[in-house]
Order: C-alpha cells, then sequence, then structure tokens
C-alpha cells in the first residue's frame, strides 16, 4: 500500500514548469531514491510534496488524503517531516534547543528524544553546543534528528550527504538506515546515486522534469542505460 502518491505533478517557480507531469509512489516502510542530472527537478519535487511550492497539476495524496496545495505547516502536522539541504538547523541555538524546535508539536517528546539521541548518540554529548560549532557532518545528523521529533510518518530528504566527505557520508547513510529500521518510510534526493540506490528499496530516475526509469534500488544499479547515463558507467 503507498503511504505517498504523486500522480502526473506539474510544478515550478514562476511562469516556468520544472517538473512536467512526474508521477512517484511510495510504500509503508520503504527508502525510495531520486536521482538524475542537475536540473531534473528532483529538489523541485520535494518542495512540492512538502507544500512549498504549490503544483499546478496532478495529485498528492499523503496517507488516503489529498495535500496538494496544502500549507507547509499542515503537512508537517499530518506526519510528513523534510530535512532540505541548507538551512537545516537553528544555528545560534544549541543542539537540544534545535531538537525541541523540531518537537513544537508535541507536548511529551522524552521517548522520542531518547530514540534520537540512540541513532545520533553524537547529539547526547554535544547537547549543550551550538549548533554554529558542529562539524559539517553533525549539522546534518541534527538536521535529521530534528526531523525526527515529531514522528513523522514519512521523511524527505534532499542531498543528505552533501558535502561530506566519503568515510562521513557513508555514516550519514548508515543512519538514514538507521531512522528507516525504526519504521520511518524515507525519499529522498541525492547525488551520490550508487549508494544511494544500494541502500533503497526502489528507486526513480527523473530527467527534464519527467520520468525516465524507475524500479527496485538493486535493479536500476545493474540496468546498462542507467550505469551509462547517469551512474558514469
Amino acid at each position: 500500500m503507498s503511504i505517498l502518491q504523486v500522480e502526473g505533478v506539474v510544478s515550478g517557480y514562476t511562469d516556468i514548469d520544472i517538473l512536467n507531469g512526474v508521477s512517484i509512489h511510495i510504500g509503508k516502510g520503504e527508502i525510495v531514491s531520486i536521482i538524475g542530472p542537475n536540473g531534473a527537478g528532483k529538489s523541485t519535487l520535494l518542495k512540492t510534496i512538502i507544500g512549498m511550492l504549490k503544483p499546478r497539476s496532478g495529485s498528492i495524496l499523503f496517507d488516503g488524503r489529498d495535500i496538494a496545495g496544502m500549507t507547509t505547516h499542515n503537512i508537517v502536522a499530518q506526519g510528513m517531516g523534510f530535512v532540505p539541504q541548507e538551512k537545516n538547523t537553528f544555528p545560534s541555538l544549541t543542539v537540544m534547543e534545535n531538537l525541541e524546535m523540531g518537537a513544537f508539536l508535541r507536548h511529551e517528546f522524552t521517548d522520542i528524544l531518547n530514540e534520537v539521541y540512540h541513532i545520533f548518540p553524537v547529539l547526547k554529548e554535544k547537547k549543550n553546543h551550538r549548533a554554529t560549532t558542529l562539524s559539517g557532518g553533525e549539522i546534518k545528523m541534527l538536521a535529521m534528528g530534528r526531523a525526527m521529533m515529531p514522528e513523522p510518518q514519512v521523511l524527505l530528504l534532499d542531498e543528505p550527504t552533501a558535502g561530506l566527505s566519503p568515510k562521513l557520508r557513508e555514516v550519514v547513510f548508515e543512519k538514514i538506515m538507521d531512522i528507516n529500521g525504526t519504521g520511518t518510510t524515507i525519499l529522498m534526493v541525492e547525488q551520490n546515486a550508487k549508494k544511494a540506490l544500494s541502500i533503497s528499496h526502489r528507486g526513480y530516475v527523473l530527467e527534464m522534469g519527467e520520468n525516465r526509469f524507475e524500479g527496485e534500488g538493486s535493479t536500476l544499479l545493474e540496468d546498462e542505460n542507467v550505469l551509462k547515463l547517469y551512474l558514469g558507467e
């Protein structure tokens, strides 16, 4: 059963369409990756799903409810989280204050806070440190931890490993699998396509704002066209 279903979505900025009828579906408990060249519309798709952009046409169903055109605040309240690539924490606040901001919809959050600390031990170690003092990898973890605080059913991740060293990228991918292990469904856009597909149940390839390929992550990794056109082989 699909927890998130996007059908024929057209969306963009001002009068320019970036998405030209994109359709995807995500089942409960899946990790699904969206890959493709720069300008394919990957981040635009996430922003449209989370309500930062309004679709010009098409439908977006979240757990059976139509959220197309709904405000971001209301979509988050429905049970969806979003970690943008940049500006994803409050730099002047401490780690703990950032996590508390993520729990603004909750009256009590001790259990989920302990779960976040279990997945990201460094956040507990540095809970009183300001976000500006954290490393790039720690910032990514804080952003994901903050997005987990409302306990979303679906978590959208936009380039979660961008700007990180190969070693830190591996750590972040492990954390993504840990989050998925809690039952959270994950939809991510990621430039490190090979690794993203290797940990994904399924994947989509976008090009010029349209669907080009889709399938199981392992199948896409073995597809000659995908390898040649999008994975550099």
